[in-house]
């Protein structure tokens, strides 16, 4: 009995160390997993502030899950612990019997379950409150992320308005000093034709009149040349501060170097007419002696477009400057239609220049004294219009220089053809010397490469062309130096005339046919072709009559101050046109036979012998031109020495 007693006893007592042991009395582990769970929330949180809101919130859902798991596993284990000490109640009963050791521990467990149901429900608290932190932080940063974005989106839109609005003005700005001119603070090429295609189509619908002036400052080059380009700034400013003062409803542009245009609405041919004539006047003090150039034109009718109402207003330009210029032209359709520029005429201008081709014929040029041929003049005969024209529209679009070129280079093309001993005259446009697109050194080389030699060449200056006599002087005594001769065209149809011949050793002076004419009937003309003469006559130089037609010229010529010349010769249909062949024997004894009976109806004591000996030749160094000069070019016959 004792001993089962015993055996009873120390069974019971290893129950209840095997139950105290399967609950301890210890501190349980789950609120230390708690207060981790709180670092994580503190750290996420940190987090969350640190980086973006999409980690924060999947940082969020993840503590929130962890946290329900863990309250789940709180319960499991409660539960667990309660149903072992049922069970170990329930064997300790059966076994030992005794009641009162059973409510002894049954009390113990009882407030151990209940002390750890407390511990549980603190630390489930905890975790309640830890979620709902976590919650609230979640919607916090939700909210914040939207704030965020419409934030994003108000400063997107603010700043895409104000930069459209930007954008749009410096767009404005941009257009409006696209169409201003800058040196003269007046609108440039592209707002006259802005403008001008508006006003023309208003004049139109309105059944109103508009007026269009062009205006040139006559000879900017030289002004530039001689003054500065400064200076020459200043009178292109000068004068647009002139054109915005003309009139307020008048419009003026500046379309490009020393070319103006101005806009004169509800303006009649007769008020504009004056009103520019005043600006022309005006202007001529105003800028230091600068003159302008004016040509105007009136919209007629629905029939006269823009750019029928452009080329008459250019043609009355052109007229104006062929007159001398410094004056105001208006436009007469039924004198002026010839000289409107059309693209047709422009197209094959540009044409001819890209060819490099044109038609030479020449005519010769007989010496008086021998009877015999001096020299020939090339003369360009090209396929459309005649040689003025295209020379004349050459010069308005500002192309005078290539064509010149152009017959220059076919003239030397045909240079073999010439007989030995002979002279070949070449024009050279004085628009091509006045602005400096002329090289001797590179004719030289043409010349040589044509096989001739420079003083078998002589250039021809047209005198009613020449405004530039400075450059002109200077360029002339260039091509002296490299060997040619200068001759002085149309003598007496300009205003050069004189001072050329003062200032320069000119070997040929050529009278003009003009001149003739007029002396036959005018004494004044008379006397500026004796002043011609005397003037050759003092310098040694050779006089050439040209645009002999008849008989009674050459008797006129005869019996003038003409007939007394040691050195003439004389030039025109009378003796032999133009022609793309040279001069044959057959022509050369009916213009001997011509020649000889005009000095016999008036005695000359000026004949001599051969052409040699009244034109010796005139040897030129090789080292002139830099290249050789085969001795028989060298052997060349020349007159003018």
């Amino acid at each position: 009995m004792r001993q089962n007693a015993f055996y009873e006893s120390r069974d019971g007592e290893a129950d209840r160390r095997q139950l105290a042991d399967a609950v301890p009395l210890s501190e349980p582990v789950l609120p230390r997993a708690v207060v981790w769970l709180e670092r994580a929330a503190s750290a996420g949180l940190a987090l969350v502030l640190l980086f973006s809101a999409p980690f924060a919130i999947v940082a969020a859902n993840t503590a929130s899950n962890a946290l329900q798991d863990m309250r789940s596993a709180s319960t499991l284990n409660a539960a667990f612990q309660e149903a072992r000490y049922a069970a170990l109640s329930a064997s300790l009963a059966r076994k030992n019997g005794r009641e009162a050791a059973g409510d002894v521990d049954r009390a113990r467990l009882s407030a151990q379950a209940a002390h750890q149901r407390t511990v549980t429900d603190a630390a489930l608290e905890r975790l309640g409150v830890v979620q709902r932190r976590i919650i609230g932080l979640a919607i916090v940063l939700a909210a914040l992320r939207i704030l965020c974005f419409g934030a994003y989106i108000t400063v997107i839109v603010v700043y895409k308005r104000r930069l459209a609005e930007a954008h749009r003005g410096q767009v404005a700005r941009l257009q409006e000093a696209a169409l201003v001119d800058h040196l003269t603070d007046i609108g440039n090429h592209r707002a006259f034709k802005e403008r001008f295609g508006r006003a023309v189509a208003r004049a139109m619908h309105a059944g109103e009149t508009l007026t269009l002036a062009l205006l040139d400052i006559d000879e900017m080059k030289l002004i530039n040349d001689r003054s500065g380009h400064m200076h020459g700034d200043w009178v292109l400013q000068s004068f647009g501060r002139l054109l915005q003062a003309l009139s307020p409803e008048s419009r003026s542009f500046r379309l490009g170097g020393d070319e103006f245009a101005v806009l004169l609405p509800n303006w009649s041919r007769e008020e504009a007419r004056a009103g520019l004539e005043r600006l022309r006047r005006y202007a001529e003090d105003a800028l230091s002696g600068a003159t302008i150039s004016v040509g105007t034109a009136t919209l007629t009718g629905p029939q006269c477009d823009e750019e029928t109402l452009q080329g008459q207003a250019d043609a009355a330009l052109y007229a104006a400057k062929r007159a001398g210029r410094n004056r105001c032209v208006s436009f007469d359709v039924t004198v002026d239609e010839m000289w409107m520029l059309s693209p047709a005429k422009v197209r094959s201008l540009r044409e001819l220049i890209a060819g490099d081709e044109v038609r030479i014929v020449f005519q010769p040029i007989w010496d008086v004294a021998t009877c015999t041929i001096l020299g020939y003049e090339a003369l360009a005969r090209p396929e459309w219009g005649g040689p003025r024209d295209v020379f004349d529209l050459a010069e308005r679009v500002g192309r005078a220089h290539e064509i010149d070129a152009v017959c220059r280079r076919a003239a030397l093309r045909r240079a073999n053809e010439l007989p030995a001993g002979v002279l070949l005259f070449l024009k050279v446009s004085p628009r091509s010397l006045d602005h400096g697109h002329f090289d001797p050194g590179a004719f030289a080389a043409d010349v040589v490469a044509a096989g001739l030699s420079p003083p078998s060449i002589v250039v021809e200056l047209t005198e009613r062309s020449i405004v530039a006599i400075d450059v002109v002087k200077a360029t002339a005594k260039e091509l002296q130096r490299l060997g040619f001769r200068i001759a002085l065209n149309a003598t007496g149809s300009g205003h050069a005339g004189l001072e050329l011949l003062s200032g320069l050793c000119v070997e040929v002076v050529k009278i003009d046919r003009s001149i003739i004419l007029r002396a036959m009937t005018d004494r004044s003309a008379r006397g500026v072709m004796a002043g011609a003469i005397a003037i050759a006559k003092e310098t040694g130089a050779y006089v050439i009559a040209e645009g002999i037609e008849d008989v009674g010229m050459l008797d006129f010529l005869c019996a003038c101050g003409w007939g007394t010349l040691r050195r003439r010769g004389v030039q025109g249909f009378l003796l032999r046109a133009p022609s793309a062949t040279l001069a044959a024997d057959g022509d050369v004894d009916a213009v001997t036979s011509i020649l000889r009976m005009a000095m016999r109806r008036k005695p000359s004591s000026t004949r001599h012998g051969s052409p040699a000996a009244v034109f010796p030749v005139r040897d030129e160094p090789a080292s002139r031109i830099g290249v050789g000069v085969a001795a028989a070019d060298r052997a060349t016959t020349s007159a003018l020495d």
